[in-house]
């Protein structure tokens, strides 16, 4: 009877680390962006905000990125991904950046609408130009992997003149630069610290930033270097 109870327990142990196991693969597996769009990437005051949210700025920083990948290696932009600068990767920067920019413009754009802040017909016309040149600028291999539709990025546009319009509007009233209070601005992140802001690091880190608007399904040897250059 003893070593029944014996071989139960060491059963149930042995299940609990095969459980534990299998939840450690299946949270470091990558997901992919598209079905993770109604999952959530922050969350402001416990208010859940969509990782949709985040396309516009995914859409923006892959096409700045990729067009100095092209320089840097126009025959495998993945190199350039993958450099390692000043104690970062390119693209876990470009991620980290995405986020900051999306928390950024979602606040402000709050503060905007609790102000009642509108856009006149002058910065209407501004957002206009905005919105003819981010079509333009696409890359065409994003233009056919959109993660979102149409209308949500218009609307994303929007919202974020409305959050520049705000931007504009703390600067004057605190006294400060208006870059002061962009997603890397110093009196931007002081104030950013009184804001209850939550990001959803499970799902966002899973995410292969570089490879949501684009495809890079080849790496060389060494970041750009030649097979016989390494040899």
């Amino acid at each position: 009877m003893k070593k029944v109870i014996k071989y139960f327990i060491i059963a149930i142990v042995c299940l609990g680390l095969l459980g534990v196991c299998i939840y450690s693969w299946e949270s470091q597996q990558q997901l992919t962006y598209g079905d993770c769009l109604e999952k959530t990437a922050f969350e402001v005051d416990g208010e859940s905000v969509e990782m949709k949210w985040l396309a516009f700025y995914i859409i923006y920083e892959e096409r700045e990125i990729e067009q100095q990948a092209m320089i840097y290696n126009p025959d495998c932009t993945a190199d350039y991904w993958n450099l390692h600068i000043n104690g970062v990767f390119i693209r876990e920067d470009a991620r980290d950046t995405i986020m900051k920019m999306a928390v950024h413009d979602y606040l402000f754009y709050c503060e905007a609408v609790k102000a009642g802040l509108q856009l006149d017909a002058t910065e209407q016309k501004r957002l206009e130009n905005t919105e003819a040149d981010f079509w333009m600028d696409l890359l065409d291999e994003q233009a056919d992997n959109l993660p979102v539709s149409d209308e949500y990025l218009v609307e994303t546009m929007r919202r974020i003149a409305l959050a520049e319009k705000y931007q504009a509007q703390l600067a004057k009233q605190e006294g400060h630069s208006y870059t002061s209070y962009s997603w890397n601005g110093g009196y931007y992140n002081k104030w950013l610290e009184t804001q209850d802001v939550t990001i959803n690091d499970k799902i966002w880190d899973r995410i292969s930033v570089g490879n949501i608007t684009l495809t890079h399904d080849k790496v060389n040897y060494i970041n750009g270097y030649e097979k016989k250059d390494s040899e």
